[in-house]
C-alpha cells in the first residue's frame, strides 16, 4: 500500500511537455562503465535500469562528451554520443529506462577545458590562455570562434542523436567550472571578442547552443541546465549573478534548471560530505525558483524523503535530484513511496568508492552497496543456496552484520554473537558527532535488516570454541573487528579515548587536548569544538587526516577553521602528568600544553585472539573485517558481502 506520507514528491511533475511520474531525479554521475569506445555497455544498462526499477521519476545519464575539439584522456571509459554508431546501444539504455517508467534525460557536455586531468598529455583547450587546474605550469590552448562554433553544432548533433535513441529530455553540462561554466565566468574568460566580456558575451554560446539544438529538433526534445549558481570561493560567481544568469537562461529557452554549488576549487560543494549538512543547497535553490518560472532542479544531501518533502513544500525547488542516495539505494524512491523507510540504505556521504573511484579512473561502485555498478556480474551472486547451512557469525560490526544478512538471505539459517550489549562496532564510535548522520543512520539500518532477515542475535556473549560449538555450526565466520588503542604511556595517566566522550562529565568551555590527527581525531576535536570548549589537536605527522581523501578533508578542514581547533603537527607526545601533557616538536624542543581533558585518538587494534583456535576447530571458517586489516567501512562491508555469497 503507497503512503500517503509525501503527496508532494510522489506528484507528478513536468519538464516541457514531459511528464515525470514523480519529483525524484537521479543525478548525472560518471561511471566508467563503457568500453573502450565509450559505447554504452550491457553493466551500464542494467546499472541505470536498477535505478528506475527502484521508482525513480527521471535519470539523468552522465555526461556525454564532445570529443573533437577537447580531447580530454579523463573522457576514456565515459559515454560518447557523437557518431550513429553509438546510437544503437543508447537506444537500449533508453528502452529499458522507460521500460520501468522512469523518464530517460541524456546529459551533453563539449568538454573539461582545464579541468583535464592529464593536461601534460593533451593540451587542454579553454575560453583563454589560463593554467590547467591540475598542472598551473601548462597554459590551455585559447578556442578559435571556429572551434567554438564546432562544439555548437556537434552538442547539437548529440541532440539530433539522442531523439533518433528516444530520449525526451537532455540535460546541458554547465556547472562544477567545467568548459561551459569557463566560458560563463570572468576569472577564466578573459576574451575581447563576442563570446568574453559582459555576461551576455560570456553566455553567448549557452545561448547558440540552445537555439541550435531548437533549430535542429524543435520541440522533440526538452532541455535543462545545470548549472553552479554559487561558486562558493572567494572571487568567483556568488549567488547574485547566478540568479542573473538564471534569468537568461530561461529567456534563452531552457526548460529547467539544475542548481548546484562548487568547482574545483571548491569541490566539496561539488560531491558534498556529511559536514555540510542536509539538503545543504536548498536555499541556493530556493532563491533560483523565486526568481525564475521554469521548473528548478534541487540537488544536495537529500538523503531522506522527509526532508526533500519539506523542501518541495518549502518552494525551494520542483524537483529532488539524489546521485549517492541513488548509488547506495537504487530501490530509495520506491521504499519511501510504500512506507519502508527505515529500509532505506544510507549514503555515507564518504566519497571513496564512488567519486574518488571515477576521479582515478575506475570503474563506480559504493561502499556500503557492493552491488552497485556490478548489477549484471554480482546479481547470481546472492541466488539461494542449493543446500542450506547453520552459520555462525562472531562480531556484529559492519563486517558480520553484512555477512549475516546476506548468508541469510540466501537461506542459512543464521547465528550472530556479539561480545557488547548492541551491534555497530566500530559504528558506534563513528557516529557520536551530530554531524555523522550518514553513519548513524546505515548503522540502524544494518541492525534493522538484521531483525528483517531473521538473524538469531546474542548479545553479551563472548565467543570462544565452546560457545560457538553450543550453535551448531557447519560454516563460522569471524569478525571480531577492532577497538580503541591506548598507547602503554598514556595507560594510567587518564586519558580518556573516543570511546568514552559520550559518557564524559564535561563542563562549558573546557580545555581538551586531542591526541591523534587522523580521521577519528579529527573528528572527536570537531564535535567537541561545536560544543563550545577550546580544542588543540595533535599530530605527529607533518598533516592531518590523512587517511582522509582530498574531497572530503577540504570540508573537514574547513570546519575545523570555522570552530577554531587549534591544530599543532610534528608533535610527539612524550609524557601526560597532573594535567599536563609534556611532548617534543619537530625541531626537538620540549612543548607542554595544559588541558582540563585529554582524549586519544592514536588508532585501533585488531581483536583476534580467538582465530587461530576457531581456525582449528572448525575447518569451514572465513576471517574478515578488522581483525584481519584494519581498514574502512568499505572494506569491511565488502568483504562481509562477499563472504556471504560463498557460503
Amino acid at each position: 500500500m503507497y503512503s500517503k506520507k509525501y503527496p508532494k514528491l510522489f506528484s507528478k511533475g513536468k519538464i516541457g511537455q514531459v511528464e515525470i511520474r514523480n519529483r525524484i531525479v537521479m543525478t548525472p554521475m560518471g561511471t566508467g562503465h563503457c568500453g573502450p569506445d565509450s559505447r554504452v555497455t550491457q553493466e551500464l544498462i542494467d546499472f541505470y535500469a536498477e535505478r528506475a526499477k527502484g521508482g525513480v521519476g527521471m535519470i539523468i545519464t552522465e555526461t556525454n562528451y564532445q570529443s573533437e575539439v577537447d580531447a580530454t584522456p579523463f573522457t576514456f571509459g565515459m559515454a560518447r554520443l557523437d557518431h550513429p554508431n553509438k546510437i544503437a546501444r543508447q537506444a537500449e539504455l533508453v528502452d529499458m529506462v522507460k521500460y520501468y517508467g522512469a523518464v530517460p534525460c541524456i546529459q551533453l557536455s563539449i568538454g573539461m577545458g582545464r579541468q583535464s586531468d592529464a593536461p601534460r598529455l593533451v593540451q587542454p583547450v579553454a575560453p583563454s590562455p589560463i593554467p590547467a587546474i591540475n598542472d598551473p605550469d601548462v597554459i590551455c590552448r585559447e578556442l578559435t570562434k571556429e572551434e567554438i562554433k564546432k562544439m555548437v553544432s556537434n552538442i547539437a548533433t548529440s541532440a539530433e542523436y539522442a531523439v533518433t535513441c528516444g530520449y525526451p529530455v537532455a540535460e546541458i553540462h554547465g556547472h562544477a567550472g567545467y568548459l561551459i561554466d569557463q566560458f560563463m565566468s570572468p576569472d577564466t574568460n578573459k576574451r575581447t571578442d563576442e563570446y568574453g566580456g559582459d555576461l551576455e558575451g560570456r553566455l553567448r554560446i549557452v545561448r547558440e547552443i540552445r537555439e541550435e539544438i531548437k533549430k535542429r529538433v524543435g520541440d522533440a526534445l526538452a532541455v535543462s541546465f545545470r548549472i553552479s549558481v554559487d561558486q562558493k570561493f572567494p572571487g568567483f560567481r556568488t549567488l547574485e549573478e547566478g540568479i542573473e544568469i538564471c534569468k537568461m537562461l530561461e529567456a534563452f529557452g531552457y526548460d529547467a534548471i539544475n542548481v548546484d554549488a562548487g568547482r574545483y576549487e571548491s569541490i566539496d560543494w561539488i560531491f558534498p560530505p556529511e559536514y555540510l549538512g542536509v539538503a545543504c543547497m536548498a536555499d541556493l535553490a530556493h532563491a533560483i525558483k523565486a526568481n525564475v518560472n521554469v521548473p528548478v532542479i534541487a540537488v544536495g544531501n537529500y538523503n531522506y524523503p522527509d526532508v526533500a518533502e519539506e523542501s518541495l513544500n518549502n518552494n525551494d525547488a520542483d524537483f529532488i535530484a539524489l546521485g549517492r542516495s541513488l548509488l547506495a539505494d537504487p530501490e530509495w524512491a520506491n521504499k519511501a513511496r510504500f512506507g519502508r523507510e527505515d529500509e532505506i540504505r544510507s549514503c555515507i556521504r564518504c566519497n571513496e568508492k564512488c567519486i574518488m573511484n571515477v576521479l582515478i579512473g575506475k570503474e563506480l561502485t559504493c561502499s556500503v552497496n557492493p552491488e552497485c555498478g556490478r548489477e549484471s556480474r554480482f546479481r547470481l551472486l546472492k541466488a539461494k543456496a542449493e543446500k542450506p547451512r547453520r552459520v555462525t557469525v562472531v562480531g556484529g560490526g559492519p563486517a558480520g552484520m553484512e555477512a549475516a544478512v546476506v548468508a541469510s538471505e540466501r537461506g542459512h539459517k543464521v547465528t550472530l554473537l556479539e561480545q557488547k550489549d548492541e551491534l555497530g562496532g566500530q559504528l558506534n564510535y563513528a557516529d557520536l558527532e551530530p554531524f555523522k548522520w550518514c553513519i548513524s543512520d546505515y548503522n540502524r539500518y544494518l541492525k534493522k535488516q538484521v531483525e528483517l532477515k531473521g538473524v538469531d542475535v546474542k548479545l553479551n556473549t563472548k565467543a570462544d570454541v565452546e560457545t560457538i560449538k553450543a550453535t551448531e555450526p557447519d560454516v563460522v565466520v569471524v569478525a571480531t573487528g577492532a577497538d580503541v588503542y591506548v598507547p602503554k604511556a598514556f595507560e594510567n595517566a587518564g586519558v580518556m579515548t573516543i570511546a568514552d566522550i559520550p559518557s564524559a562529565d564535561f563542563k562549558d568551555k573546557e580545555n581538551i587536548v586531542v591526541i591523534g590527527g587522523g580521521l577519528v581525531g579529527c573528528e572527536a576535536a570537531l564535535g567537541l569544538a561545536m560544543k563550545g570548549h577550546n580544542v588543540t589537536l595533535l599530530e605527529m605527522r607533518d598533516d592531518i587526516a590523512m587517511d582522509l581523501n582530498m574531497i572530503n578533508k577540504v570540508s573537514l578542514m574547513n570546519e575545523l577553521k570555522k570552530y577554531n581547533v587549534n591544530i599543532v603537527t610534528g608533535i610527539k607526545c612524550n609524557e601526560i602528568k597532573d594535567g599536563k601533557l609534556a611532548g617534543t616538536d619537530k625541531d626537538g624542543k620540549t612543548v607542554e600544553y595544559s588541558f582540563d581533558k585529554a582524549i586519544t585518538a592514536t588508532g585501533t587494534r585488531r581483536i583476534n585472539e580467538i582465530v587461530d583456535a576457531v581456525e582449528k576447530e572448525f575447518p569451514d571458517t572465513y576471517v574478515i573485517g578488522d581483525c584481519v586489516n584494519i581498514g574502512k567501512i568499505a572494506d569491511a562491508v565488502h568483504k562481509g558481502f562477499i563472504v556471504g555469497t560463498q557460503i
